[in-house]
């Protein structure tokens, strides 16, 4: 992945994907494009004309433009939402991770969200709907609930093979979250533990029953101390039953302080 502020080239690798652009070389924008990090794509996309713009939207599917989408302002956020396709919109909601998702439709009228929840995936309409019901400020409003979900007796092995050849649709991969039949969470797995465990292991043999978690009510400043005091990538965010409902991130609540 190339990060263009590190790059020595730059400006001659803007200017070839422009030209790129401007003739319509949908093959050659798009390896250049997809190579750089999403928020230097997001960069490149913000300084084009409305005219490009159409283009970029022609080049990319629903699940890569979601990568800028999630970069941009609010405000652009909503122009580009206005120059899509329906179908291509609805698509690439459904891609978004769920807190991205429930941001920008928080942006829209009742009708507008509804549109788009109705038009959306059942679980991803619902999930979204749940994140929309909490309060501004709490971490519900910050949370995902796109997780690595595995059972105790899962095996090290099972695991790694579901997450190499599935699409878990999970926005970090930092940790595992263990949990019954119940959605009770029992324990979590960093990525570090999967990866030395003897592949035979039990995710119940591995996990850390020591839990660090949070409510959706929680506010997103005492999170944040949580985050820092122990050098957290994600928190579980649990019911008072210790049910899973989701995780917040260390970035998430980093943007929204």
């Amino acid at each position: 992945m190339i990060r263009l502020h590190q790059y020595k080239y730059k400006e001659e690798y803007t200017y070839y994907m422009l030209q790129s652009l401007k003739s319509g070389k949908k093959d050659s924008f798009r390896k250049d494009f997809l190579d750089l990090h999403p928020m230097d794509q997001a960069t490149f996309f913000i300084e084009l004309s409305e005219e490009r713009r159409f283009t970029i939207y022609s080049f990319l599917t629903p699940c890569e433009f979601g990568e800028i989408f999630s970069e941009l302002e609010p405000s652009l956020q909503k122009k580009c939402i206005l120059e899509l396709d329906r179908p291509f919109a609805v698509e690439m909601l459904n891609e978004l991770p769920s807190d991205d998702a429930t941001d920008f439709l928080g942006l829209l009228s009742y009708k507008e969200a509804d549109y788009y929840l109705a038009q959306m995936e059942k679980d991803e309409a619902d999930d979204i709907k749940q994140l929309l019901q909490y309060k501004k400020g709490s971490v519900g409003a910050l949370m995902t609930t796109d997780v690595v979900i595995v059972a105790k007796d899962d095996l090290v092995i099972d695991v790694f093979e579901r997450l190499k050849h599935s699409e878990v649709d999970a926005e970090t991969f930092y940790y595992l979250y263990v949990t019954d039949s119940n959605k009770q969470l029992l324990g979590v797995i960093s990525l570090r533990e999967l990866i030395i465990s003897p592949s035979e292991s039990r995710m119940g043999e591995i996990m850390n029953s020591g839990i660090i978690s949070v409510t959706a009510n929680t506010d997103q400043s005492e999170v944040f101390q949580i985050i820092r005091k122990y050098g957290l990538l994600a928190v579980p965010v649990v019911t008072e039953n210790f049910q899973l409902l989701g995780i917040v991130t260390f970035d998430d609540v980093l943007t929204n302080l």
